[in-house]
């Protein structure tokens, strides 16, 4: 997809990206009953995204063509404070939302959203990139579903150079 342009939100995206924020709750609904409809809760996360973003250093980028909106990621600056952990592990980008249309996707549309925040933490200095998802960590799901646990959340990592 390589006629989209990227480019951050503004306001007059916002109500695109509720029903995108509704997409991805729909989504995940069908695979873990944790999930809310995205009628029930796409404002207010979005709402939570933003403040997210206003005070830990981040962005909400929308794909488009035009004026149709093909896709959006939202990002942050992560710190924890971790004992067991290093200090630039502790500091991280968090890639806390991405989506694309059912219409744009497998056409690259997310590899260029997930470029763009990997470039954002990179000029900020940072050495690692974070996003979550619902999936299976096949090895560490079988010990879990043996005690009786069941999927929910996997944290996936990209080290990235300084």
């Amino acid at each position: 997809m390589s006629d989209a342009t990227i480019r951050r939100a503004t306001g007059a995206d916002r109500p695109w990206l509720i029903t995108a924020m509704a997409g991805i709750s729909d989504h995940e609904r069908t695979l873990h009953d944790s999930r809310r409809p995205g009628a029930d809760c796409a404002d207010a996360y979005l709402a939570q995204i933003e403040a997210a973003i206003a005070t830990r250093g981040g962005a909400i980028l929308v794909a488009a063509r035009g004026e149709e909106r093909l896709g959006c990621i939202a990002f942050h600056v992560a710190r924890e404070v971790n004992a067991a952990e290093t200090p630039d592990s502790n500091v991280y980008g968090y890639v806390s939302d991405l989506y694309v249309a059912p219409a744009a996707r497998r056409q690259g549309l997310a590899s260029r959203l997930l470029a763009e925040a990997e470039r954002h933490f990179r000029d900020a200095g940072l050495r690692r990139m974070r996003i979550g998802s619902l999936a299976a960590n096949a090895s560490a799901v079988g010990a879990y579903h043996r005690f009786g646990f069941e999927a929910y959340e996997v944290v996936l990592e990209k080290r990235l150079a300084p």
